[in-house]
């Protein structure tokens, strides 16, 4: 199961992240600008000590725990063996520390400055603060707790930030919530109602925009549905007109044959009479959207496949094209005009878009495989996703109109392209019971279950 990222946490831990960085990255450049801050007023007062106080060659004087000298050889030993050499840069305090890890506390600290006296000459002012030399005041908290404290001050205040913040993104994100879950449950019955106040402004002018949205898609779905039905209703008489004037002209060359010419374009009139009736059965049957007289009826399915690839055998009239046609004995429950439609469609697509090949019927069962395939195919039309190849191997407006009632259904429903080769297979049981491990022929390549609508 895919984990999705979420918005909502994203923004959180980002923020909490950002929030503790900062915290740190403050905290350490206070303790920096504090150490800093004592270090500058160590130094002003080894400078005053040093202006004050007289020494001579050979000596050190010991001032307030500061040590004075004018020689770096009467400095203090241990100052002399931790620094090993005297300062080279004048009035700049040196410092060096025993310290076991950044997070305890200088066990032993040494300071050592040259300063330049104002009279002239120089002096060595050192200051040692050694460990056993501290003095623990009354009330004073121990280091090891300090650090303790300190550590707990900032998962406590990293704890309330976080507290607050997760506060602050529920007062946000709950309304947000809100117009996800509205958006979702938007459908024709409820899609002119007022939107809910979402509490912000900017997400009512969301809604707002998704509604008016919505609105315009349901609106021109609406049209191209009543579209679709009015020119399906319009077409059928003028189709009926064609048909019927074409079967009385077949029935006048019976007295009066007529011309070689004149038979051929008489069966082309017929054959576009017969394909833009079926096309229009099937719009019109797709507009109405309600299947009240399409009650489910027992058909021999071998019958009706042997019934259309004969009837439609005049699209391969003039063409080089075999057909081979395998059936077997089967009855099946279904609506028998949704059948015809799907069937009637998928045969016409391949014999239309087979110019000299084969193409193969076989029917198993429930299922129908229509395999149409070429002898000599240009590589050119087999660029993936172009759609020359989706018409030259037999893709067309009577499929997709197939493929729309076998979604309404749910039934099951395959492709499988190669080059040179197409297959289409449906299975007019539903989907979830259609045994896709049947023995047909396959070619590979994809293929894709459409679920029933809702």
């Amino acid at each position: 199961m895919e984990i999705r990222p979420s918005l909502r946490l994203f923004s959180f831990i980002s923020i909490v992240l950002l929030g503790s960085v900062m915290a740190v990255g403050f905290s350490l450049l206070s303790v920096n600008y504090y150490i800093s801050g004592l270090d500058k007023g160590l130094k002003g007062v080894m400078f005053d000590i040093a202006r004050t106080t007289d020494v001579a060659d050979g000596q050190s004087v010991d001032v307030i725990g500061f040590n004075v000298a004018r020689r770096w050889e009467d400095t203090p030993e241990i100052i002399q063996k931790r620094f090993g050499s005297p300062p080279e840069e004048v009035n700049q305090l040196q410092k060096l520390k025993d310290q076991s890890s950044i997070f305890s506390i200088p066990e032993n600290i040494y300071f050592v400055v040259l300063a330049d006296m104002p009279e002239g000459g120089r002096k060595f002012v050192s200051r040692i603060m050694l460990e056993r030399d501290r003095v623990e005041l009354p009330g004073d908290t121990p280091p090891k707790n300090r650090l303790y404290w300190a550590l707990f001050s900032a998962l406590l205040a990293i704890s309330v930030f976080s507290f607050i913040l997760f506060m602050i993104m529920q007062k946000i994100a709950k309304p947000v919530e809100s117009l996800k879950n509205w958006a979702k449950s938007m459908d024709q019955d409820n899609i002119q109602s007022s939107p809910p106040d979402f509490s912000y402004s900017e997400l009512n002018v969301l809604a707002s925009m998704i509604q008016s949205s919505l609105i315009s898609a349901h609106r021109s779905l609406e049209r191209e549905q009543d579209f679709l039905s009015y020119a399906s209703h319009e077409l059928r008489t003028p189709i009926s007109v064609i048909r019927s004037n074409v079967d009385l002209l077949q029935r006048l060359s019976e007295k009066c044959p007529l011309s070689e010419k004149q038979q051929l374009t008489l069966q082309r009139i017929q054959r576009a009479g017969l394909t833009m009736s079926d096309l229009t059965e099937t719009l019109l049957w797709l507009s109405r959207g309600d299947e009240q007289d399409m009650e489910p009826e027992p058909i021999n399915l071998h019958e009706k496949v042997n019934f259309l690839c004969d009837e439609l055998n005049y699209l391969l009239n003039n063409k080089d094209v075999d057909v081979d046609i395998d059936v077997e004995s089967f009855q099946i429950n279904v609506r028998a005009t949704a059948c015809h439609i799907v069937l009637s469609n998928l045969i016409r697509n391949a014999y239309q878009h087979t110019q000299h090949g084969q193409v193969k019927v076989i029917q198993s069962g429930s299922r129908v495989t229509i395999i149409n395939s070429k002898r000599k195919i240009d590589s050119s039309l087999f660029e993936t996703g172009s759609k020359i190849k989706k018409v030259a191997m037999g893709y067309g407006l009577g499929l997709q109109l197939s493929e729309k009632i076998i979604k309404r259904h749910g039934w099951f429903y395959e492709i499988a392209d190669e080059q040179g080769h197409y297959q289409v297979t449906v299975d007019f049981c539903d989907s979830n019971h259609a045994d896709p491990g049947k023995d047909f022929p396959r070619s590979g390549g994809h293929a894709s279950t459409i679920p029933e609508e809702e």
